[in-house]
């Protein structure tokens, strides 16, 4: 997956603010070359002042891919955080995942962006995550 660099400082700056709870985006781009996000979307995380919990918030959902198919594009996966934990899914994630979407997921340490991870969900095994590269670019 391709983000620029920019995106990525967005993802990074409401990953702080929402420290020490997760929070939650959309990626907004085009699924072609490996998938490539041009712009990220907070959403609003309606588990917001649970610990390691997000939930993404229905009407922002709505919101997300109506605004993205009017400029042609569509919503290709999600951003979320992990407070003082890894850049991995957890049991939670994975539960909730859907085909066919990218899983950004930023490590915040002590409120620093430390590790940044892409994944999808395994075509042969629909259970299972798999890792996917990122390429972070001047422009998307």
């Amino acid at each position: 997956m391709r983000i620029s660099g920019s995106c990525l400082h967005q993802i990074f700056s409401h990953a702080i603010e929402a420290y020490p709870y997760e929070c939650f985006g959309f990626l907004v781009g085009m699924e072609h070359q490996g998938g490539v996000v041009h712009r990220v979307e907070r959403g609003n995380n309606v588990l917001h002042g649970q610990p390691a919990r997000f939930e993404m918030d229905a009407v922002d959902f709505v919101r997300t891919v109506e605004a993205a198919e009017h400029t042609g594009m569509a919503v290709i996966g999600f951003y979320h955080s992990h407070p003082d934990w890894p850049a991995i899914p957890s049991r939670e994630d994975l539960k909730r995942a859907w085909s066919g979407h990218y899983y950004l997921i930023v490590s915040v340490i002590e409120r620093h962006p430390a590790t940044v991870t892409v994944w999808r969900l395994a075509d042969d095994a629909p259970h299972r995550f798999l890792e996917v590269p990122l390429e972070v670019t001047e422009t998307a």
